[in-house]
């Protein structure tokens, strides 16, 4: 089995409140756990502040080896909302998501893993994939079951670890995902858009 090992580094914000336990980490551990052995980096962030913290982390040597940013947050469309969804200071819109990462995702592919974050005119991505350099970025453009996302982000995770982090092999992940599960790729509006 020819493997493209790709860590993960996933920022995670609060879901369902304090006494929720709905967490991406067990995905992370399946993965883990998978023939793939897919590494990863797990972080809560609960402030816009803490998501830049991590996000800088990121681009640390020591984090080498971690190519793909999942960001497991509530989004909106070119939103994200780490925090208290209710303060317009805790709303990190895409525009300074671009100002963080830009420059430093060559070699690196961000998925959000939010309701609608993507859920953008094609011409905003293309500008921020050009502005941060990433290979590409995937996401929802629906409102998405949680559980059910989270399975097919668990399928789409260990897809990519088959083929090289490149345009080619992205294009491969994206048809095997429309092939293999066609329903889900559909109802989510689940997008990968490559730079150009």
């Amino acid at each position: 089995m020819l493997v493209y090992r790709k860590g993960i580094f996933c920022l995670e914000a609060e879901w369902f409140g304090l006494r929720s336990s709905v967490s991406v980490r067990p995905a992370l551990e399946l993965l883990r756990a998978s023939d793939y052995k897919v590494p990863f980096i797990h972080r809560d962030v609960a402030t816009r502040a803490e998501l830049e913290h991590y996000l800088r982390k990121w681009f640390q040597g020591r984090q080498h080896g971690f190519e793909v940013l999942w960001l497991a947050i509530h989004s909106r469309k070119g939103l994200l909302l780490p925090g208290d969804m209710r303060r317009s200071d805790e709303r990190i819109h895409i525009d300074r998501l671009e100002e963080v990462l830009a420059g430093r995702c060559r070699g690196r592919f961000v998925h959000f893993g939010g309701c609608r974050t993507v859920a953008v005119p094609a011409a905003r991505i293309r500008r921020f994939l050009r502005a941060t350099g990433a290979v590409g970025l995937s996401g929802f453009r629906e409102e998405v079951d949680w559980t059910e996302s989270t399975l097919f982000e668990i399928a789409y995770m260990l897809e990519m670890q088959k083929h090289p982090l490149t345009q080619v092999g992205m294009r491969r992940v994206r048809a095997a995902l429309r092939r293999q599960r066609p329903v889900e790729y559909r109802e989510t509006g689940f997008v990968v858009h490559l730079r150009a």
